[in-house]
């Protein structure tokens, strides 16, 4: 018959110090050059898709794909959208002031 023994098992201790890495200036990436995007710009964004039924370029596109485009593309559409809207507020300035020559008041 085979006794039962166990083995036994010496631990010894190591000399060798634990060394902490820390980030260095090398590990850490550059920041993009785009610029971040806001909340409001990126809640003008998806209303625009929503009120469009979620269409972009003829496709009716998922609404994860449209919140991913406007993450991106939220800063470029806001700035777009004020340029236009300066062309409508003088467009109408505009009209104002020929209507105002065109009607003059009777007396």
């Amino acid at each position: 018959m085979k006794k039962n023994t166990k083995k036994q098992v010496i631990v010894v201790p190591t000399t060798q110090k634990i060394v902490l890495k820390t980030k260095s200036a090398k590990n850490t990436k550059p920041r993009s050059a785009h610029p971040k995007s806001s909340p409001i710009d990126y809640y003008h964004c998806l209303m625009n898709y929503a009120q469009q039924g979620f269409y972009d370029e003829g496709k009716k596109q998922k609404i994860h794909a449209c919140c991913k485009k406007c993450k991106s593309t939220a800063p470029a559409l806001n700035q777009q959208r004020d340029q236009e809207l300066v062309k409508l507020i003088t467009s109408y300035k505009q009209v104002g002031d020929s209507l105002a020559k065109l009607l003059k008041p009777v007396n």
